[in-house]
C-alpha cells in the first residue's frame, strides 16, 4: 500500500446492496450467493459496488468437479487464462475505484503427448513433465488487461502433502497475487503487522557507544553494508536528524506530481525554474521507475504543494519530524512480507481443496475496510465468506455448484430466500 491512503476505502455498495440481494439466488442480511457462472453472475451487478476479492478458483488440469460449465477443464490452457481474464475483466467493473483482488492459483505439469513427426517437439512448454507456469500465465494476462500486480505473496506450506517423485522437489507453495484497480487503493497494513524480531534497546545501545564500539569497526565492507538509515547510528552516533517516518514510495508520489503538473498545463522544465534548481535535480521527483525517482525534501515538496495547487492527500504522509538517528521498530510491529507459511486446511468430503481461514484472514484484514464489502467469484466451501462476514464486512459469493452453497448455508444456520 501506499502509506497515507485510509481515507480511501469506504463502504463501497451500500445503497445498491438491496439491488445485489434480489438478484442473488440466496441472500441474507450480509450476504449475497450466486448459484451461477462467475462471468455470468457478475454481469448482474452493479458498477464500483464491491470493495475486496479474494478467491482461489479451480486449477488448470487438476481436478474434475463434475460440472459441465466448471473452470479448470479446458483442452488449452490458453482458454483458461481467457476465461479466467474475462471474470476478472466483470470484477474489474464491480469494484470501487480503491478495490483490490487476492488471487491464489497453483500450477500443474503437462502431461499431454503433443508430438511432430511421431516425436515429443524439442522446445516449448508442451512437453511432458513440464511445469506449465499457469498462475503467472494469468496475473501477465490480467496485467495486459488492465489491472495493477502489486505483489506475489508466497503462501508456503509447512503440512504440504508428501511428493513420491525423485526427479524434481517436492512442491510446497504456491502464489497469491494482489491486484489492484488503479495506483491509489485501500490497503490497512497496520491491521497485519507482526511482532518485530529486532530490539529498540539493542539498537540505542549501539548508538550510545558509537563509532568506538560499533560492529563494523576495522570491517570496511560491513561497514559499507551498514550505511544505510536504519544502522547509520551505529557508524556515527547519536545525533539528531529530520525523518518522514510515513513517507511513501518515491514512484508513488511521482505519479500524484505527474497528474497534478499535467492538470496545471506546466511543465518540469517549468517547474525547475520556479524551484531555482537544476532541471536533472527536479525531474527525478516526476519520475516514475525506482532507479531514478526520489521524494522532494521537506522544503521543496512545501514549495511544489504551492506551485501545483496539491490537495492534502499526502500531508500526512510528508509530514517531518526531529529526533536522533537510532532505528525504531514501527510500534505496531513489522510488515509481515511477502511469504506466508500458512498449513494447509484439511479436505472436506463436499470440496478437495478448502482455502486455510488464516490465509482468507491476512488478507482480508488489510484491503475490507470497515462495514465493506468482499466478493468470491468462485466460492467453493466460502471460508471467504465465513472471514468477511466475522470481520464485519458484507459477502457476495459465486458458484456454479449450486450444492457447495447449501453446504455453506446449512453450515451458517441460513434460514431465509
Amino acid at each position: 500500500m501506499s502509506r497515507g491512503r485510509r481515507r480511501l476505502g469506504k463502504p463501497a455498495g451500500v445503497d445498491t446492496w438491496a439491488d445485489v440481494r434480489d438478484a442473488a439466488s440466496y441472500a441474507g442480511e450480509d450476504f449475497a450467493l450466486f448459484a451461477r457462472d462467475a462471468a455470468e453472475a457478475l454481469s448482474q451487478l452493479p458498477d464500483g459496488c464491491i470493495n475486496t476479492s479474494l478467491t482461489s478458483p479451480p486449477y488448470w488440469a487438476v481436478r474434475d468437479y463434475g460440472h459441465l460449465e466448471q473452470l479448470g477443464l479446458e483442452n488449452e490452457v490458453d482458454d483458461y487464462v481467457e476465461r479466467l481474464v474475462k471474470v476478472y475483466r466483470e470484477l474489474y467493473r464491480v469494484l470501487a475505484e480503491d478495490g483490490t483482488a487476492w488471487l491464489n492459483i497453483g500450477d500443474s505439469y503437462f502431461n499431454k503427448s503433443v508430438t511432430v513427426d511421431g516425436k515429443p517437439p524439442r522446445a516449448g512448454w508442451k512437453r511432458n513433465k513440464q511445469l506449465s507456469m499457469v498462475p503467472f500465465k494469468v496475473a501477465l494476462a490480467l496485467q495486459e488487461d488492465g489491472w495493477w500486480l502489486r505483489n506475489v505473496a508466497v503462501w508456503q506450506k509447512p503440512n504440504a502433502m508428501p511428493s513420491s517423485v525423485t526427479d524434481r522437489l517436492t512442491n510446497t507453495w504456491e502464489p497469491v497475487f494482489l491486484l489492484t484497480k488503479s495506483e491509489r487503493y485501500y490497503f490497512d497494513l497496520d491491521a497485519i503487522r507482526v511482532p518485530h524480531t529486532t530490539d529498540d534497546a539493542a539498537e540505542r545501545l549501539r548508538a550510545e557507544r558509537g563509532n568506538a564500539a560499533g560492529k563494523a569497526k576495522g570491517q570496511d565492507e560491513l561497514r559499507r553494508w551498514l550505511n544505510s538509515p536504519r544502522h547509520r547510528s551505529t557508524i556515527d552516533g547519536l545525533k539528531d536528524v529530520e525523518r518522514r517516518p510515513n513517507a511513501p514510495e518515491a514512484v508513488e508520489l511521482a505519479s500524484y506530481l505527474r497528474l497534478a503538473l499535467k492538470s496545471q498545463g506546466r511543465s518540469i522544465k517549468w517547474v525547475a525554474e520556479q524551484l531555482d534548481q537544476p532541471f536533472e535535480r527536479t525531474r527525478h521527483y516526476f519520475r516514475t521507475d525506482e532507479i531514478g525517482s526520489r521524494l522532494p525534501p521537506p522544503q521543496t515538496w512545501l514549495r511544489l504543494k504551492a506551485l501545483l495547487n496539491l490537495d492534502d492527500s499526502y500531508d500526512e504522509a510528508m509530514a517531518v519530524e526531529v529526533g536522533d538517528n537510532v532505528f525504531r521498530n514501527h510500534p505496531k510491529g513489522r510488515n509481515p512480507g511477502d511469504v506466508w507459511s500458512i498449513p494447509v486446511a484439511a479436505n472436506r468430503q463436499d470440496h478437495l481443496a478448502v482455502m486455510p481461514r488464516k490465509l482468507a484472514e491476512r488478507a482480508l484484514r488489510a484491503t475490507l475496510p470497515e462495514g465493506g464489502s468482499c466478493l468470491d467469484p468462485f466460492m467453493g466451501t466460502g471460508t471467504t465468506g465465513l472471514v468477511t462476514r466475522e470481520l464485519g464486512g458484507r459477502f457476495v459469493g459465486i458458484d456454479v455448484q449450486a450444492e457447495f452453497m447449501r453446504n455453506y448455508l446449512r453450515a451458517s444456520g441460513y434460514r431465509g430466500k
